[in-house]
């Protein structure tokens, strides 16, 4: 079996198709064999009662026998037995020949149709091997083909797609975070090359650096901590049973500076109690949700929290009136550090890591979170949960 995968697919179909053909012709002759000897053993036994009669319009020599003359008949001469041997011999001589050339020549026909039959496969290895993490744009070409090769590339062109989509994520994450990072980092430096450049700084001035410091060494991290928490595939994760209406509760309470701030209304509005989850998770899940819906909201606005079950499906519906999300960027807001408003997301000294945060949570309970947006009307986040 190694032998075997060491050899092309083309031998290898040649190889196995001339086994069948072999088989199948060696079948044919030894039934072709066994049926001959057959009738040459009947032909010999039966030699001294066979009758044959010369025709009257031709002389016997001439080779003319009626078998079915019921004249008067005469026995096969004991001389032609030999004849019958002979004949034999060759016939399965022939027989041998026949089977050597046809299973030759069908391997040979199987190895070249097998090689145009594969050469699809070839070109679609070498345009495979062309394609490289550089250029990952390009693609199988499409021959509108219905077969399994026209499948194949059609696959391998979508995942493509989605390898082409996942590398572009990863550079916006690098550079997001090294983005993301290199702010406080600078403002940092910026502190201490200004208290290099005075010769006698003042207490107030060490103090304002040290504050500054502080302060974006938290944003770092914070950072870090939400990275973290975003990949960490080791941590425990232990359901129980949620009191949805006292988690929600806590969580308005919690953010109540922040409504006040903008003059925002609450509503919230528990049909589903409870659910088994993550008590931490889904806390900080909602919480994100929650921040979100009033950072993003107009002045005055409202904010709408709902909890519904249906046919053992339940649902925790975020609404607020805020600016609404652009349709071509709904699929990208849960990419970490991705932002839709990037200047008014800094200026709320976000990191652009929540939405990520909350679809990570939801993702490990086995949920899923969905967006429906329209500008100026505001956003609907919806956690569908199986109850």
């Amino acid at each position: 079996m190694k032998y075997m995968n060491r050899i092309s697919l083309r031998m290898r179909i040649t190889l196995l198709s001339g086994t069948i053909l072999l088989l199948c012709s060696t079948a044919l002759a030894f039934g072709a064999y066994y049926n001959a000897h057959a009738q040459f053993n009947a032909v010999t036994l039966a030699g001294g009662s066979y009758s044959v009669i010369p025709s009257t319009e031709a002389p016997y020599d001439q080779g003319h026998v009626d078998w079915n003359s019921n004249d008067t008949a005469t026995t096969l001469p004991k001389a032609n037995v030999p004849m019958l041997t002979q004949a034999r011999e060759q016939f399965n001589t022939t027989n041998f020949i026949i089977l050597v050339v046809v299973s030759v020549l069908g391997m040979g026909m199987v190895y070249i149709v097998a090689g145009r039959s594969l050469r699809p496969i070839h070109q679609l290895s070498r345009t495979i091997s062309a394609i490289s993490e550089d250029n990952l744009r390009q693609r199988i070409p499409d021959d509108h083909r219905k077969d399994e090769l026209g499948t194949l590339g059609c696959s391998f062109n979508i995942m493509l797609d989605r390898l082409e989509q996942s590398f572009l994520r990863q550079k916006r994450f690098s550079a997001n975070v090294a983005h993301e990072l290199k702010t406080p980092l600078a403002t940092i430096n910026a502190g201490i090359q200004v208290l290099h450049l005075d010769k006698n700084p003042s207490v107030s001035e060490y103090e304002e650096t040290l504050a500054t410091t502080e302060r974006n060494v938290k944003r770092l991290m914070a950072v870090v901590d939400d990275l973290m928490s975003l990949y960490d595939e080791n941590e425990e994760f232990e359901t129980v049973p949620i009191n949805l209406q006292g988690m929600f509760e806590s969580i308005l309470s919690e953010l109540c500076p922040l409504f006040e701030d903008k003059h925002l209304k609450t509503e919230l509005q528990c049909g589903l109690k409870t659910v088994c989850g993550n008590p931490v998770l889904l806390y900080r899940a909602c919480f994100n949700l929650v921040e979100n819906a009033a950072k993003y909201n107009q002045d005055c606005g409202t904010i709408r929290i709902e909890t519904k079950a249906d046919d053992k499906v339940g649902q925790i519906i975020i609404t607020d009136m805020g600016n609404g999300i652009p349709a071509d960027e709904l699929e990208q807001i849960f990419e970490p550090f991705y932002r839709v408003n990037k200047s008014r997301s800094r200026k709320e000294g976000g990191a652009g890591l929540g939405l990520s945060i909350v679809k990570t949570i939801v993702e490990k309970h086995g949920w899923e979170i969905s967006v429906d947006s329209r500008l100026g009307r505001g956003s609907v986040f919806t956690i569908s949960l199986i109850l």
